[in-house]
């Protein structure tokens, strides 16, 4: 039973708020492995407030907070690592995945990978176009400042908030820049 539950234009996506204050999010990047903590963090937590406070313009201004701090470098690398398991031997791989990628990297460096490991990589200034080759194991990063934040920004935290702030509203720009949307109790009266 929910108090609110926000349903978005993808079957079976959808977050709610239970009756006994419990946030239950079916469907998002929250409750997926191959997003980044801080993604995940970002959804959960504008999920949170726009379900119970109805505060859309304060969930947009909690999202352009975490932007202005992940440009300014301060996160731990802990929050921007991106888990994915090796399903089968790196030389099995007929495609180069961002993981994989990352794993050859480890196999350099001297570590052991194979079939089962979990794989945690960042997502790195520099490389080409695709990006496996704009990846970089975590444990191999030396400065925090290798890190492209602007990968982050826009293809993690940017789309996670999305998925709830579009229902409601609220344009992309908008986390970038200017004014947030209506308020979420307009969709419950």
């Amino acid at each position: 039973m929910y108090r609110r539950v926000l349903f978005t234009e993808a079957k079976k996506r959808y977050v709610g708020l239970t009756i006994d204050g419990e946030i239950d999010i079916v469907g998002f990047e929250a409750v997926r492995g191959d997003w980044a903590e801080i993604a995940k963090d970002v959804q959960e937590s504008v999920a949170e407030i726009v379900l119970t406070t109805g505060d859309v313009s304060k969930a947009v201004s909690y999202v352009k907070s975490v932007i202005d701090k992940v440009k300014a470098y301060q996160f731990d690398i802990d929050n921007v690592i991106i888990w994915k398991t090796l399903d089968k031997s790196l030389n099995e791989y007929k495609v180069l995945t961002p993981h994989v990628a990352a794993a050859k990297q480890l196999v350099e460096a001297g570590y052991k990978v194979g079939k089962g490991d979990m794989i945690g990589y960042v997502v790195v200034k520099g490389g080409g176009a695709k990006l496996a080759y704009k990846v970089k194991p975590y444990i191999l990063v030396k400065d925090i400042r290798e890190i492209d934040v602007d990968y982050y920004v826009e293809k993690q935290i940017v789309p996670a908030a999305m998925r709830i702030l579009e229902v409601l509203g609220v344009k992309e720009s908008q986390l970038m820049e200017g004014k947030a949307g209506r308020s979420i109790l307009d969709y419950f009266s």
